[in-house]
């Protein structure tokens, strides 16, 4: 189990100007909202890596059930 500690310090808990302005880039942060919400445009078997893995895993999957 964890054990916690209660901090009665009192700090500033209030955000720098670095992190107020990263977090005010409003065009960078819906880039970065799209990019990871939306779905790439190509297929899955466009991707020639992507394709080959998928026709390895089938052959091997092929290979282990006919031994059988």
């Amino acid at each position: 189990m964890r054990k916690f500690s209660i901090n009665r310090e009192k700090k500033n808990l209030e955000p720098s100007d670095e992190q107020i302005k990263r977090h005010k880039d409003y065009s960078r942060i819906r880039h970065d909202y799209e990019r990871l919400t939306k779905r790439g445009k190509h297929p899955l078997f466009k991707d020639p890596k992507l394709y080959l893995l998928i026709v390895l895993l089938g052959i091997i999957m092929l290979l282990v059930f006919l031994e059988k």
